[in-house]
C-alpha cells in the first residue's frame, strides 16, 4: 500500500479514451478482474449517449474507473467502480462518485442507483457518507445477493418529500410486501410532526442474478400530503417485448383523499419507442374512485440502445404525474428484451 496521501482536488476525473485501454487493462488486473483491449473499445463505442465511462486521473495515472449507465430516465445506475489498490481510502472512489452523481442529475436522471456487499460495513460507510440509502437489503447467505442502494437528487419526488418533510423517517421493508395484490420492496418515510407519508414501491430483486433479473425499478407509491391522498401502481401484462411483442401494462390510482383529485399523466422521453393509450392524459378522480389506464409500448427501427452492455436488458419507460397541478411523482413499466 502506497504510503503517498492523495487530496480529492489532485485528482482528475474525466470520460475515458482510447488511449486509455492498456492502462485500464492494467488497473483491472491490480483487483484481479480480466478485461480486454478489444472489450475496452466497446465501451468507449457504446459511451455517450446513454452512458458515461469516467476515468480518475492522478499526474497521469489513471487510479480508478467507474460506469454511469443513463439508457432509462429518470434513472441512472453506477456500476464497477475500481480504484487502485495503491490508492484506495484517499478520496479517489468519492470523486468518481460525485462526479457520476453531477452528470446524472445535470442530464435529467434524479433516481440514481447501485449494488453494493450486504456485509461490507465499511462500503455502507462509504455510500451513505455519499447520500445513498438502502431500497432493496439484499442478502448476505445467498451469492449475488446485493443490495440495492438509492440516490434522491434534486428535483426527484422523493427528494422534494423530504426537503419539505425534514424530521421524516425512513423504514425499509425486509422483504417483500403486498400492495394491492402485487408484492414489491418498500421504502417508507413518515413524517411524525404531520403524519404525512411518502412510500414507494420498487419491482426487482437482490442483486444481479445469473437469469431472470430484472431492473430495479419504481411500480407503485402511496402518498398521504395532508388532504390528498393517493395509491398509484403499474400492472405489467406481459414481462418481454421485442421489435414484434409490444408491452402492455395498466395504471392504476386511487383516490383515498377527502376530496376529489386531478391529475395529469405524462410520459419520459424516450429514443426509439412508442408509447400510446386510449385513455385521456388529464384526469379527475372522485373519492374512494379507482381509474385504470392502459398503455402499449412498442419499439421503432431506430431503437438502438445497447443493452446488452447494461446490467440487466429490461426496457423501462417512466409515467410521470401531476397531482392537484403540484404534487409530481413518477412510475415505471419494465419489459425484458428479446429477439424475435
Amino acid at each position: 500500500m502506497s504510503s503517498v496521501t492523495v487530496l480529492p482536488k489532485f485528482v482528475h476525473v474525466r470520460s475515458l479514451k482510447r488511449e486509455d485501454a492498456d492502462s485500464i487493462v492494467d488497473l483491472y488486473k491490480t483487483v484481479g478482474w480480466k478485461l480486454s483491449k478489444e472489450h475496452v473499445a466497446k465501451w468507449i463505442k457504446y459511451s455517450g449517449k446513454y452512458g458515461r465511462i469516467l476515468v480518475a486521473e492522478l499526474n497521469g495515472k489513471i487510479v480508478g474507473k467507474v460506469t454511469l449507465d443513463t439508457a432509462f430516465p429518470p434513472y441512472a445506475e453506477i456500476v464497477n467502480i475500481i480504484v487502485h489498490p495503491g490508492y484506495q481510502k484517499m478520496g479517489v472512489g468519492s470523486k468518481l462518485i460525485k462526479e457520476c452523481i453531477k452528470i446524472a442529475t445535470d442530464s435529467g436522471h434524479n433516481i440514481i442507483y447501485l449494488m453494493c456487499d450486504p456485509a461490507n460495513r465499511e462500503i455502507h460507510r462509504f455510500y451513505a457518507q455519499l447520500g445513498f440509502i438502502p431500497g432493496i437489503l439484499g442478502n448476505p447467505k445467498k451469492d449475488r445477493g446485493n443490495m440495492w442502494l438509492y440516490y434522491f437528487s434534486k428535483n426527484s419526488f422523493v427528494n422534494n418529500f423530504l426537503e419539505d418533510h425534514p424530521f421524516s423517517e425512513l423504514h425499509v421493508s425486509k422483504g417483500k410486501v403486498n400492495f394491492h395484490g402485487s408484492t414489491f420492496y418498500s421504502m417508507k418515510w413518515c413524517d411524525p410532526l404531520t403524519e404525512d407519508v411518502l412510500e414507494i414501491f420498487i419491482k426487482g430483486q437482490p442483486g444481479q442474478p445469473e437469469s431472470g433479473g430484472t431492473m430495479p425499478r419504481i411500480s407503485g407509491l402511496k402518498c398521504k400530503l395532508g388532504e390528498v391522498e393517493f395509491d398509484c401502481w403499474i400492472q405489467e401484462e406481459n414481462n418481454i417485448i421485442s421489435p414484434d411483442t409490444p408491452g402492455k401494462f395498466r395504471l392504476k390510482i386511487v383516490n383515498k383523499g377527502g376530496k376529489e383529485t386531478s391529475i395529469c399523466i405524462k410520459p419520459l422521453p424516450l429514443r426509439g419507442v412508442k408509447l400510446t393509450t386510449e385513455m385521456p392524459t388529464h384526469l379527475k378522480i372522485d373519492v374512494n374512485e379507482c381509474i385504470e389506464s392502459r398503455f402499449k409500448l412498442e419499439l421503432l427501427k431506430n431503437f438502438n440502445i445497447p443493452l446488452k452492455y447494461l446490467t440487466f436488458p429490461t426496457i423501462t419507460v417512466t409515467l410521470t404525474l401531476k397531482i392537484n397541478g403540484n404534487v409530481k411523482a413518477i412510475v415505471s413499466a419494465g419489459f425484458e428484451h428479446t429477439e424475435p
